[in-house]
């Protein structure tokens, strides 16, 4: 009889021979064994699709999805949505990994509070360094819909791992990550505005490895700036909900730290033309929604100020003191 696995874990996987074993290890030794693994090997031209039928041998609970020409980490999560079969979706970057019970735990709270969204922590690794974040994460006595989390004040995480979708939540609003670095920016924030049921879990699960070959490892270039703009372009859309845009949400003040880490992005490359352009898109964003990052809460008054005044020289500053 066929059981419908309770999570799906959806793995893309580009050139990831060196540590890829590790993150697969992790899903196949989860305590909660219902699971599906779906793993995307995305034009790889390693020895990463070897490896990834080495572990369909070995696991029945393995699907593995071939594209022909590398498309990126947004169009292959994308894929695996569309092949899930699970109650719960879970995104796995293939150079990071899980602690042992860490589906079971969400899982297990996500069904009692039927979730769209169960938020939990991240444990960050940078070189011998390891942080939790968010560090103030507040789990809610009961799910809270998108509207209140927002109005907690409460900064959204905008990375899509370290989370548990609810699979007819994420297909019934057919949202998807778009094609580009920062992929999963606009569809975070998007899908907490739609979310009816959303709770956090004090559960650090969740090992983000930063390392040179990763986007958050890799040197600035100009293809970052822009993806990154473009992914701040998309934000605008949620300005729309004026729910959304007061004094205690989260979202304006967000939308603020973002413009400043455009602009120091911006100064981290070699292009005077483009640092230009960036300067001019974050001058017409301050026009249009410095409003409201000046009235929000969530920062402290001077930042507020400086920021929506002189967000370039702020973003600067901030970087000469990192």
């Amino acid at each position: 009889m066929y059981h419908k696995p309770k999570v799906s874990v959806i793995i893309p996987c580009y050139n990831s021979e060196k540590f890829l074993k590790k993150a697969v290890d992790s899903v196949r030794k989860q305590s909660l064994e219902e699971i599906e693994i779906i793993l995307i090997d995305d034009g790889s031209t390693d020895k990463t699709s070897t490896l990834l039928q080495s572990y369909k041998m070995e696991d029945n609970r393995i699907e593995i999805i071939s594209h022909s020409k590398n498309q990126g980490l947004g169009a292959a999560r994308n894929n695996g949505i569309s092949n899930a079969n699970g109650e719960y979706l879970f995104f796995l970057d293939s150079d990071d990994y899980i602690h042992p019970n860490f589906l079971e735990s969400l899982y297990d709270k996500a069904q009692t509070e039927n979730t769209d969204i169960l938020q939990a922590q991240i444990l960050i690794h940078h070189n011998d360094t390891k942080e939790i974040y968010p560090k103030d994460l507040i789990p809610f006595k009961q799910p809270v819909n998108g509207i209140e989390y927002y109005n907690e004040g409460i900064f959204i995480e905008p990375k899509a791992c370290g989370k548990l979708w609810k699979t007819a939540f994420i297909k019934d609003n057919n949202l998807q990550f778009s094609n580009t670095y920062y992929e999963d920016i606009f569809m975070v924030f998007q899908a907490f505005v739609l979310a009816k049921r959303i709770n956090n879990i004090l559960l650090p699960g969740y090992h983000y490895i930063i390392n040179k070959n990763s986007i958050t490892g890799r040197k600035i270039t100009s293809k970052h700036v822009v993806d990154y703009q473009t992914a701040l372009i998309n934000l605008q859309n949620l300005f729309k909900h004026d729910d959304i845009t007061g004094k205690t949400s989260s979202f304006p003040a967000s939308y603020g730290l973002y413009l400043v880490k455009l602009c120091q992005m911006a100064q981290d490359i070699d292009d005077v033309e483009l640092f230009a352009s960036i300067k001019d898109f974050v001058k017409k964003m301050i026009n249009l929604y410095g409003k409201h990052i000046h009235i929000n809460r969530n920062l402290p008054y001077l930042k507020r100020k400086l920021m929506v005044s002189q967000p370039c020289l702020y973003g600067k500053l901030k970087r000469k003191k990192a």
